[in-house]
This record gives C-alpha cells, sequence and structure tokens, in this order.
C-alpha cells in the first residue's frame, strides 16, 4: 500500500477554503498549517494563508510549526490548547495506533488490493489469495467511536476467485468484517458504514447436520448501491442488494433485497417507510 496522506491533504484544502470564504478566518489559518504540515511547500494552502492575512503578499513560507497569527487576539492559554490539540494530541495517537497499523499490514496475506491506497486509521488486515479493488479516498476506522484503539478492521477475498469492490468515497467505522468465498461483494459510491458492521457472500458451511464440515456452503453476491448508509452492528448476508440511498437502522440483518430510497429495520431487515 502507498501513502494514504494526499486524501486527508486535499479534503483538508477544501474544508480551509470553506472556512475562509464564510469569514471563519481563524479555522481557516489553522487548517492550512495542517496542509503544510503534511505537505511543505503546498501552493495551495501557501496561497490560502496569504488570502487569511496570516502571511504577507509575497511573505516567506511559514513553519508547519509556527503558532496562528497574533493578530487573532488570542491569549496564552487559548494558544496553548490550540498547540495540544495541533500537535500534542495528534502525536500521542499516532504513537498508539501507527505501531498497530503497521502490525496488520505486515500480517497481511492478500497481495492483489488494487486502486488508490486507502486512508487507514484503525488497522485493516487483508486476507487470502482473492482480488479487493479499491476507489478514490476510501477510509477504515473512525477516531470518536468505539474500539478505534483496540479493534481493527478485517477484509477477506478468501479465494482466489473472490472479488470485494469499495466505491469511491466509501468510509467504514470501527470494526468492519467483509468476506466473500466467491461470490462478490460490491460497494457503491459514497457510503457510511457504522462499527461492527459484517457484510458476507456465503454460509460458508453447508447448513445440512449431516454435512455441516464436509458439503458445500451456498453463494450468493452482494450488490450494495451508492449512498448507503448503514447503521452500528448491521449484518448483510449473501445474495443482497440493497437500494441507492437507503438507510439501514442499527443492529439490522438484512437477509433479501432491500430498494432504493427507504429505511429499512429489524431481524431479518423490514421496510420501515420511504425516505
Amino acid at each position: 500500500m502507498t501513502d494514504d496522506a494526499h486524501p486527508l491533504v486535499t479534503r483538508t484544502l477544501a474544508q480551509a477554503q470553506e472556512h475562509r470564504q464564510a469569514g471563519r478566518l481563524d479555522a481557516a489559518e489553522i487548517l492550512y498549517r495542517e496542509v503544510l504540515a503534511q505537505r511543505p511547500g503546498d501552493e495551495a494552502a501557501i496561497d490560502g494563508l496569504r488570502a487569511t492575512g496570516a502571511l504577507p503578499p509575497e511573505g516567506d513560507v511559514p513553519p508547519a510549526s509556527a503558532e496562528p497569527s497574533a493578530s487573532r487576539g488570542r491569549g496564552p492559554k487559548a494558544v496553548a490548547r490550540e498547540l495540544a490539540r495541533r500537535h500534542v494530541r495528534p502525536a500521542i495517537e499516532a504513537a498508539a495506533q501507527n505501531p498497530r497499523i503497521l502490525k496488520y499490514r505486515v500480517l497481511s496475506t492478500c497481495r492483489r488490493v488494487h486502486g488508490p491506497a486507502p486512508r487507514v486509521l484503525q488497522p485493516v488486515l487483508w486476507v487470502g489469495p482473492g482480488e479487493v479493488v479499491l476507489g478514490e479516498d476510501v477510509q477504515f476506522g473512525w477516531r470518536r467511536s468505539p474500539y478505534f484503539y483496540t479493534g481493527y478492521c478485517h477484509v477477506e477475498a478468501a479465494l482466489p476467485h473472490s472479488r470485494i469492490e469499495l466505491g469511491d468515497r466509501v468510509e467504514f467505522n470501527n470494526n468492519t468484517f467483509i468476506k466473500s468465498e466467491g461470490a462478490g461483494i460490491s460497494v457503491g459510491a459514497d457510503g457510511l458504514f457504522g462499527a461492527e458492521v459484517q457484510i458476507f457472500d456465503s454460509n460458508f458451511h453447508d447448513l445440512h447436520p449431516d454435512r455441516r464440515r464436509t458439503g458445500t456452503p451456498r453463494l450468493a453476491p452482494v450488490e450494495i448501491g451508492p449512498n448507503i448508509f448503514v447503521g452500528m452492528g448491521v449484518k448483510i448476508l449473501k445474495g443482497v442488494t440493497i437500494g441507492a440511498d437507503s438507510v439501514l437502522g442499527a443492529g439490522a440483518i438484512v437477509t433479501s433485497d432491500i430498494p432504493a430510497g427507504v429505511i429499512a429495520a429489524g431481524n431479518p431487515a423490514r421496510v420501515i417507510r420511504e425516505l
């Protein structure tokens, strides 16, 4: 996997631009400086700082660790709190999480992970001889949710012909579990998935009592449309198609198709109402 900073830099620049256009110059300046900490010399961040007045029109590039402009009227305590938020807390977080991310990367066995590098906030274990195809700016993990520092995301293409496709800008919360045994799993763009979501395309064992260890499991593809919102603890089982824009309530167990543009919940999941 390659460096995953670029999507974060792009997103931070966009947020800084929104703050600047809305007149929130303090917030914009902080974000521009965070971009420079990730990518020193970034021209967009430098131009942004000039536009906020934190840097003269033809001034030098500010060091990434420089304090926000004193002209904003911050007191010493406010500056200290801001520096802690921007530098001390991220450093502690990185010291706790980065070794875990590296450990799971080393332990991963899947060599057919294709596409842009995802944004990995929580460790991801890539397992199996199958194929995983990633869209742009896929994200795993969420800092402010349970299990962030203790769990990991598991993505498994269990057999050589297994294929998992994750669309652009899909965000998975902590402890995601996705496993394909061959039928295939496809997730459309812009989906939001809560913590402890599980997606399977197989029963993994024959259901008949006499063949449970030796028989053939049933497989069927899973197709999840774009812009889906999936609550915490949802289980999406084999053979399910979920239409675009729909919402799955927390804890739902999805055993049959869900149409587009609805809210579904329960065990088994049923449509509650249209959006």
